[in-house]
C-alpha cells in the first residue's frame, strides 16, 4: 500500500475559483493527515527580475527587491498554513527556491526524498502556459515519484 512519507506541494499562490494551487494544498493536507506524512510547501521565485527594465536600480537595490519578494513569499506560505492546516495534525515545512519552476520542483523532489508531488493542473499564467508549456506537464513527465495532479471537479 502506498503511504507517502513526504509530500511536496508546489504553490504559486493561485486560486482560480477553486482551481489553483491552493486546491492542491488542501488535497495534500488531507492525504498527509491520513498517512501522517510531512508536507513541504514550495514556492519558486523566477529570475524574471533580471529581465525587467530595471536599469535605474543598482545591484544593491535589486538585491533588496529580491529580499522583499522572498519575504512576501514566506508570508504567503505562512498564511496558507494558517488558513488551511487547521484541524490537521501534520508537519508542514516551507521552502523558497530560485530558478525555473519545474526544474526547482524536480530538484526539491530529489533533495528531500519526496514520495508524492501534489500539483495543480492550473497555475497563475494561462498565457504563459500556452506559449511555453505547463509546469505541471513537465513535472509529470520528469518526476521519479508519484504525482497527483489536482483539478476542480465539475458537476456534470
Amino acid at each position: 500500500m502506498f503511504k507517502p512519507e513526504r509530500i511536496l506541494v508546489p504553490t504559486d499562490f493561485s486560486d482560480h475559483d477553486g482551481e489553483g494551487s491552493i486546491l492542491a494544498v488542501k488535497q495534500a493536507f488531507g492525504i498527509a493527515s491520513q498517512y501522517k506524512s510531512e508536507v513541504i510547501l514550495l514556492h519558486v521565485l523566477t529570475e524574471d527580475i533580471y529581465r525587467k527594465p530595471l536599469f535605474f536600480l543598482d545591484d544593491d537595490k535589486i538585491e533588496e527587491l529580491k529580499e522583499k519578494v522572498a519575504a512576501n513569499a514566506k508570508e504567503e506560505l505562512d498564511r496558507i498554513i494558517a488558513d488551511h492546516a487547521n484541524g490537521y495534525d501534520i508537519s508542514v515545512k516551507t521552502k523558497i527556491r530560485y530558478g525555473v519552476a519545474y526544474d526547482e520542483i524536480l530538484k526539491e523532489e530529489k533533495e528531500s526524498a519526496i514520495d508524492l508531488i501534489a500539483i495543480s493542473s492550473r497555475g497563475q499564467s494561462l498565457l504563459h502556459e500556452f506559449f511555453y508549456g505547463s509546469t505541471t506537464e513537465r513535472v509529470v513527465r520528469r518526476a521519479t515519484c508519484s504525482v497527483l495532479v489536482v483539478r476542480k471537479i465539475i458537476d456534470r
